[in-house]
């Protein structure tokens, strides 16, 4: 899957000293100058636009920022001597990261009204422009107490366990019940048997097929785009089809906005005629003996044998019970007479497992 870059937003952080929240590039706070600290998490705003200040996006994207190891404040990518201080940076630690924020949310926020003076408010403003009210805790939504997890109670646990305990024994019981054994002497009481052959002709048959696999010989061809596969990356006659959007935190006090695509490949396929060996009899030969004969073919101009079937059933007579046993071929069928007796290996379901010439 392809991840598409859409752009950046500027995230922002909440100073731990004063409460305000501050722009993400901002590297010390806006109201109380304290610089971010090591744990400040960059977080999504309230209002996310995409970061169009050519000099912003570049130092956007330069990737995590240092901090000072000296005074604290957050350094741009690359930086060697703090912008603060003037210090060696270059033992100081890289801003975690490659979290992703959440989902990227293009629709403007309304303005809120100032819980003091009731004026609107932008979404983002931390103070009343009118009568210069805190607006960090105001706007800040409350957390919600976190929902204690429910228990699975313990019957439905050991309900599951004697379930699962049950089924692997049922499984047993008819692995062991199939294979177990009585030999049972028996006679052969009847036979049947059915060969079969069937004559083929070439007839005009609908095929459909993706265009590169029609025959050169195919006829009556209608064709039509329709979907084949999907490809993680770009190619020819395919559709793009993306996810939500979402913004991955860079350490730079802004989050690159990203996509997951996918394509939809969409090629020709074809729905045609063709001349192909079809099926249009079956000669069929059977008997109630032990010697089975293929049937005779008269094939006319045009035609010729396709597949073979064969088909064989031995009835065992014992104490009045009947067997029904399948030989594999005809020679096995072969082996079979009217009134020979045979032990058969029967198991616990009356099924012949073997059969032994008594």
């Amino acid at each position: 899957m392809t991840q598409k870059e859409l752009g950046y937003v500027e995230l922002e952080w909440t100073c731990k000293h004063c409460g305000t929240i501050n722009p993400g590039m901002k590297r010390v706070c806006t109201n109380c100058g304290a610089p971010i600290s090591e744990e400040d998490k960059f977080e999504l705003p309230e209002q996310q636009e995409l970061i169009t200040d050519k000099e912003k996006l570049d130092e956007a994207k330069k990737g995590p920022a240092i901090q000072c190891p000296y005074c604290n404040v957050l350094n741009p990518a690359g930086t060697t001597l703090c912008i603060q201080c003037g210090g060696d940076i270059q033992a100081g630690l890289a801003r975690q990261a490659g979290e992703v924020l959440g989902a990227y949310k293009s629709d403007a926020v309304p303005d809120k009204p100032c819980p003091f003076c009731s004026q609107p408010v932008k979404a983002n403003a931390q103070r009343c422009p009118n009568c210069g009210g805190s607006l960090v805790d105001a706007i800040k939504p409350a957390s919600t107490p976190t929902s204690i997890p429910k228990k699975t109670p313990i019957w439905l646990i050991v309900g599951g366990i004697v379930l699962g305990v049950l089924c692997f024994a049922s499984l047993i019981a008819y692995i062991v019940m199939n294979n177990r054994t009585n030999n049972v002497t028996a006679k052969v009481s009847d036979l049947s048997w059915q060969l079969s052959i069937d004559i083929l002709e070439e007839r005009p048959v609908k095929k459909s097929a993706w265009s590169k696999d029609v025959p050169s010989q195919a006829q009556d061809v209608t064709c039509e785009d329709k979907y084949k596969e999907t490809s993680n990356s770009p190619v020819p006659n395919a559709t793009e089809v993306c996810g939500t959007p979402y913004t991955i935190d860079v350490g730079s006090g802004a989050g690159k906005v990203v996509q997951d695509c996918e394509y939809y490949v969409y090629a020709s396929y074809c729905n045609f005629s063709v001349l192909d060996w079809t099926v249009i009899d079956t000669v069929v030969a059977q008997g109630t003996d032990n010697s089975p004969q293929w049937p005779m073919v008269n094939l006319q101009t045009g035609q010729q044998e396709g597949n073979r079937h064969e088909a064989y059933q031995v009835s065992f007579d014992a104490d009045g019970q009947t067997y029904s046993y399948n030989p594999v071929d005809m020679a096995e069928f072969s082996q079979f007479d009217i009134a020979s007796q045979w032990v058969l290996a029967i198991n616990t379901f009356d099924k012949i497992k073997d059969v032994q010439r008594k």
